[in-house]
């Protein structure tokens, strides 16, 4: 089979010649002075706000969004920091009650020290000693009925 180099005319006719076509002009849109500075609002902002068309500045969804979280985070940080001056004052409260009842209770054995009618310092260690046992064994006998009552309560 043999072909040809001739090209084939049939397909010349049916098909017209092409001609370049131009691209299509977009219109250039300018934008008006408005537009820039309603654009830069809102770039400024971080799309918190925008300009409106009688010239006030309002919030858009968004920045009433934000706004609204970081009332929110704000009254959590107030709230946070005023209880914790407030545990600061319990806590101090508390340490100077300790502190008290620590003086009451050395004072209580000073008084019961003196008490015994013996005034020469070993004689008060020696009554404040005897004290500090009777304590002891006072907190040692009211452990064991409580583990007693305990115990009974399993069984």
């Amino acid at each position: 089979m043999q072909v040809s180099a001739n090209t084939n005319n049939f397909q010349n006719m049916n098909i017209p010649p092409r001609q370049p076509q131009e691209p299509t002009p977009m219109p250039i849109v300018v934008p008006s002075q408005d537009d820039r500075f309603n654009e830069g609002v809102y770039e400024a902002s971080h799309g918190n706000v925008i300009n409106t068309k009688d010239g006030s500045l309002t919030l858009t969804p968004q920045g009433e969004n934000n706004v609204a979280n970081q009332k929110a985070e704000n009254t959590q940080e107030q709230e946070a920091l005023t209880q914790a001056q407030q545990d600061q004052k319990r806590e101090n409260g508390a340490d100077y009650l300790a502190h008290k009842s620590m003086q009451s209770q050395v004072e209580i054995y000073m008084a019961v020290a003196k008490d015994s009618g013996d005034d020469t310092m070993p004689g008060i260690l020696e009554t404040l000693r005897d004290v500090q046992k009777q304590n002891e064994a006072v907190e040692a006998y009211a452990t064991y009925e409580e583990n007693q009552k305990s115990t009974n309560l399993l069984f």
